[in-house]
């Protein structure tokens, strides 16, 4: 039986459980939104029936695998269940039971469809989706924006003239030659980018409709586009663990500690999520840097070598190990970091099952996921705010174990530095707080509300007092991820990889956003003490 102690441990976010038995064999797989919720349920006291009572005895260990929504957990159980076929699962179907849609790329005039089959014919297939009738109403959705050919080939390429659908404008007539082909392929381009996740126009359409509708006083014609915008959305949710005839990959996330190094792995087999792997490994190592190239080698020199490796860490040179795979794979293999654009999203997976993985306590999960030189017991944010310039404010508010510490808060009104100068001000913020004996003890984790430029005039200004506290940014992000909060730490080129559902993601933004509240209450009070002057 799963001890209470495990059970504690078990995280209350949405994944696939996997319940083994006393040989350590895999007895059963599930999905759930809730993980620790969902295994309560099958020890509640309650009469259950007798296969569940059988998996219910022979249950002695359980892991999870997370995933960023239900969605992704409904199609990795899947793939595991086909994997592993656990002894108390029903079978479930092959790939024909779930709906994709397909983008012919390679014809002159692509066409897109639903399909329940998948074949390496050069077309492009997005999904799976779990639900088709949502799916149905979106491509209906999609084919009002983007008048792209219906018509499968057999019937296409026998007609002569275009059918009613061009008549109604839901068609360009292609099979007539009423199109020229640079202005289909264009609509092509365009539409691929929407099903790739990569454009926002749809919704931005659908928000503009949304508003007429709404001040012309059509609610039902607002509600019934607004159901559209979710079904949307939701389809444009991101595939991670779900890549039709994709590479073989395999994902590493790394955490050091003292001499020892823990490590994930998640195997990708044609796209598709299979197996995770967990490593604790002894090292006199002082970086993750010297330690991952020796690992690999010895991992790889006995066992099969993917196309793809992708690290959780920058490494700088993998030439070599490079070059040593590829002669062992006898084909092209290829070693990313972080920074691949393309990985990002599979890199915080990893790396957020890697800090699931044991039970640990939020105080060390930190220390691990932001590479602290210490436990973070106390934690200052600092946050600047002004009014175009005018009455300038830096904020520091504190938490001790995680909890606001509010008799600890402190206001410093900016008197040196530029009042539209950021950076500046976040500096004498900083200095004039660490130069303070008045304020005590020092932080062992320094948050700047700011990016790059922030956190380095930050990581100076601790040298120059000789302060070993850790310190990181929390930024806006730029352009297309103007939306996305990024977390920087000294060292790194690129932000560091935290799943947006991690502990410790939503820890720093919480803290982050008390800071920014204190921050623009402080700066209106001063504001409304010097307007009464």
């Amino acid at each position: 039986m799963i001890t209470e102690q495990k059970f504690n441990t078990l995280p209350e976010s949405s994944g696939v459980y996997i319940f083994r038995d006393r040989e350590k064999s895999i007895i059963y797989i599930g999905k759930a939104k809730n993980i620790k919720e969902r295994v309560r349920s099958y020890m509640a006291e309650t009469k259950r029936d007798i296969k569940t009572e059988r998996l219910v005895d022979n249950i002695e260990e359980v892991e999870v695998f997370l995933t960023k929504n239900e969605k992704e957990a409904f199609l990795l159980e899947n793939n595991l269940i086909k994997e592993n076929r656990p002894r108390y699962n029903v079978n479930l179907k092959d790939d024909k039971s779930y709906i994709s849609l397909k983008l012919t790329v390679n014809d002159q005039y692509p066409a897109l469809y639903l399909t329940r089959e998948i074949k390496d014919d050069g077309a492009l297939y997005f999904g799976p989706y779990p639900h088709a009738r949502d799916v149905k109403d979106v491509l209906k959705l999609i084919q009002n924006f983007y008048a792209i050919r219906r018509c499968k080939d057999s019937v296409f390429k026998k007609r002569k003239r275009p059918c009613i659908l061009f008549q109604l404008g839901k068609c360009p007539g292609p099979c007539a030659e009423k199109i020229d082909d640079a202005g289909y392929r264009d609509m092509v381009s365009e539409l691929r980018d929407f099903l790739s996740g990569r454009s926002e126009n749809l919704l931005a359409e659908l928000e503009r409709r949304i508003a007429r509708a709404i001040s012309s006083w059509r609610f039902e014609e607002a509600q019934a586009l607004k159901e559209r915008y979710l079904a949307v959305k939701g389809m444009m949710e991101g595939q991670s663990v779900h890549e039709h005839l994709g590479k073989d990959r395999d994902v590493w996330a790394f955490s050091g500690e003292d001499r020892m190094v823990r490590i994930i792995l998640l195997s990708f087999k044609k796209g598709v999520l299979i197996a995770k792997k967990t490593f604790r490994e002894p090292s006199v190592a002082t970086t993750l840097h010297e330690i991952i190239p020796t690992f690999l080698f010895q991992y790889y020199d006995s066992r099969p070598v993917p196309e793809e490796i992708i690290l959780s860490e920058e490494t700088g040179d993998m030439g070599p190990l490079e070059a040593y795979l590829r002669d062992r794979k006898n084909g092209p293999v290829r070693i990313y970091g972080p920074e691949k654009e393309t990985a990002r999203e599979i890199v915080k997976l990893a790396l957020e099952n890697l800090h699931e993985t044991e039970a640990i306590p939020r105080e060390e999960v930190f220390k691990r996921a932001l590479h602290l030189k210490r436990i973070p017991n106390r934690v200052e944010v600092y946050d600047i705010s002004h009014g175009h310039g005018t009455h300038p404010t830096g904020v520091m508010v504190v938490f001790e174990k995680f909890k606001a510490s509010k008799r600890s808060y402190r206001v410093f009104h900016i008197k040196e530095a530029p009042s539209m100068d950021d950076v500046a001000m976040i500096g004498e913020t900083l200095r004039r707080r660490l130069t303070d004996a008045g304020i005590a003890p020092l932080p062992d984790l320094c948050i700047i509300d700011g990016g790059k430029g922030q956190l380095s005039a930050s990581v100076k200004i601790l040298k120059s007092l000789d302060i070993n506290s850790d310190v990181i940014g929390v930024a806006k992000g730029q352009r297309r991820k103007k939306m996305e909060e990024l977390i920087y730490i000294p060292l790194r080129k690129n932000p560091l990889p935290l799943s947006r559902s991690s502990i410790v993601f939503k820890e720093i933004l919480r803290m982050r956003d008390e800071a920014h509240r204190f921050a623009v209450a402080s700066h209106k009070r001063w504001k409304k003490r010097e307007d009464l002057r």
